[in-house]
């Protein structure tokens, strides 16, 4: 399942988007993962973004039936992996949506992250058996807890999230040109 959120009103009564690009696959052993996608563009020209926040939590409950009453499955985004993901970052992603890489980073394991606590590598390649294999790993550097998920994306969600990705490059860029103010 693919959602995206509506925009909200903030008290300024500027729009202000807090959409998310989300692919949910739970599944009935609770194993399953959810991935979350947030463009988070600079609203001022000392900010540090223009780029997606990337994050994946692992299914923390099955979806249950009782008589008439349902309950989804839910996610442990309390404890979510989130990395960074940046114009080039992104780049990496497309070579392998559009065919010319079979993995991101190449011959290494994935692509690289490091912040003041930890490691984080992000895996990224087309699977043996169709869609793609998504996954985050991070390492505590002072413990050396290790935190992992992963998901398989369907050839349809990897077709979204590739056009999805090429737009955003054009946006993430050059954002500050389109904005009425900026002129």
């Amino acid at each position: 399942m693919t959602t995206a959120q509506a925009p909200e009103q903030n008290t300024t009564k500027r729009k202000q988007y807090s959409q998310k690009l989300a692919f949910y696959h739970p599944n009935s052993a609770g194993t399953g993962s959810a991935l979350q996608l947030e463009p988070r563009l600079n609203r001022h020209e000392g900010d540090r973004y223009n780029c997606f926040f990337f994050e994946m939590a692992t299914q923390k409950t099955a979806a249950t039936r009782n008589d008439d009453k349902r309950a989804p499955a839910t996610f442990d985004w309390e404890h979510k992996l989130t990395v960074k993901l940046d114009f080039t970052d992104i780049c990496e992603l497309l070579t392998v949506l559009e065919g010319h890489a079979d993995k991101v980073g190449d011959q290494r394991n994935g692509l690289y992250h490091e912040n003041g606590k930890s490691n984080t590598l992000i895996t990224f390649q087309k699977g043996e058996k169709g869609g793609y294999l998504v996954g985050l790993s991070r390492k505590d550097k002072q413990g050396g807890q290790i935190s992992r998920t992963h998901i398989i994306l369907t050839d349809a969600e990897a077709i979204g999230l590739r056009c999805i990705l090429q737009t955003s490059l054009f946006v993430l860029t050059f954002h500050n040109c389109m904005r009425p103010e900026a002129a």
